[in-house]
């Protein structure tokens, strides 16, 4: 989708192992199909011939290269998962909960 704000079934497809053709704007290329760990996580496309190139390339790229993208994409999904949520959000409201006035 051009200009989705975030990409959630982007990130769906990365954490079950998918390597992602998603489209260049946006969500995606801002947040989501990043290099992960210097490991290629995904492919961004604009045009149809971009897209079509990408899958071409994911279908005819050598095994072990296929599943090491595909295991960067799952741990960069990981960054959005419920769990690192509640992580991140329990450390950055800590010092508000517990601050104390002197």
């Amino acid at each position: 989708m051009v200009d989705e704000h975030f990409g959630i079934s982007v990130v769906e497809y990365m954490a079950s192992g998918a390597i992602p053709v998603a489209h260049n704007s946006a969500g995606p290329k801002m947040d989501i199909v990043l290099p992960e760990e210097g490991t290629q996580t995904g492919f961004l496309a604009q045009s149809v011939q971009d897209y079509a190139d990408a899958i071409l390339k994911i279908m005819t790229m050598p095994e072990p290269e296929r599943l090491e993208m595909a295991a960067a994409a799952r741990r960069r999904a990981l960054r959005f998962s419920e769990q690192r949520f509640s992580e991140d959000f329990k450390a950055a409201i800590r010092p508000i909960l517990f601050h104390t006035s002197r």
